[in-house]
């Protein structure tokens, strides 16, 4: 009998333990790729879940980078990202899902 109350409190904290674990921020690092859009100045960065934006960021693009890095912490779910690209003469959206389930580097390509 005391070794399956053990048991059972052993499995209970491991299931408490997986739970906490899942529900901690994990850090993502968003790469966005301005490859397709030269000229881009500036990018305007909304991370929504449901209709609640999360993490908002104003993102500056060095001239001739290619490149802008954005790290955040996030929690495992389904976002969606929206990104405004501010550029001479055409500015442009895109709008893309975001799947957070471990953390890690995620490259988007932007362009119009």
């Amino acid at each position: 009998m005391r070794q399956a109350a053990r048991l059972f409190a052993l499995l209970g904290a491991a299931a408490v333990g997986l739970v906490l674990f899942r529900s901690s921020p994990r850090d993502v690092k968003l790469v966005y790729d301005l490859a397709r859009a030269p000229g881009a100045a500036g990018l305007d960065v909304e991370i929504r879940r449901g209709a609640e934006t999360v993490r908002r960021a104003e993102l500056r693009v060095a001239p001739g980078s290619p490149l802008v890095t954005h790290e955040v912490r996030l929690p495992d779910g389904d976002y969606a990202l929206v990104v405004r690209v501010a550029r001479p003469g055409a500015p442009f959206r895109v709008d893309r899902p975001l799947d957070v389930r471990e953390s890690g580097t995620v490259v988007i390509p932007l362009g119009p």
